[in-house]
């Protein structure tokens, strides 16, 4: 399976605000959009549902974006690296048009899911998947889009799908 270019860093936050400030100051980044849902999260995390938000902000200049990721509630992946590590880089995204078959691929090199979600954004169903050999190696997340109508795109980041084809993006700067 050939994967296309990255379409997010994933950085795991204590404070939303206070992490976006500092990354626009270091970065230039003068942009900024939080992900709005129409769909709660239908989350699974080492196996077991989890009942949990998450606050997504996306920034950057280029192809490869900046995600900001807050969450509450039930413990998720976010929590355990926060406990083990502290803020700082989560994962690498790619964006797939057929996630079961990119995890399928994935498998085969011995990664395995750690966490997975579907929910809505304005007509659109999103799927994830985190994979990695364990939580404590490198993980990568592995995002699939699918339109209304069944157009399914893993052709442009995902900050891109969403804020051009659905608009369900409040910008935040």
């Amino acid at each position: 399976m050939k994967l296309g270019k990255i379409g997010h860093i994933g950085i795991v936050v204590r404070d939303l605000e206070k992490a976006k400030e500092e990354y626009s100051r270091v970065f230039g980044i003068d942009k900024w959009y939080e992900l709005t849902y129409d769909s709660p999260l239908d989350m699974t995390y080492r196996g077991e549902k989890r009942d949990c938000n998450v606050t997504l902000y996306f920034g950057g200049k280029g192809h490869t974006a900046i995600e900001l990721i807050y969450t509450e509630g039930d413990d998720n992946i976010y929590t355990a690296f926060l406990a083990r590590r502290g803020e700082g880089i989560h994962h690498i995204q790619y964006n797939v048009k057929d996630l079961d078959a990119a995890i399928a691929h994935f498998a085969e090199s011995g990664w395995k899911v750690l966490q997975s979600a579907t929910f809505g954004s304005a007509g659109a169903r999103i799927r994830y998947a985190y994979v990695g050999k364990s939580e404590d190696d490198t993980v990568v997340e592995l995002i699939e889009t699918t339109l209304k109508g069944g157009i399914k795109k893993g052709d442009m980041p995902f900050e891109t799908q969403l804020a051009a084809l659905t608009g369900n993006y409040r910008k935040l700067k």
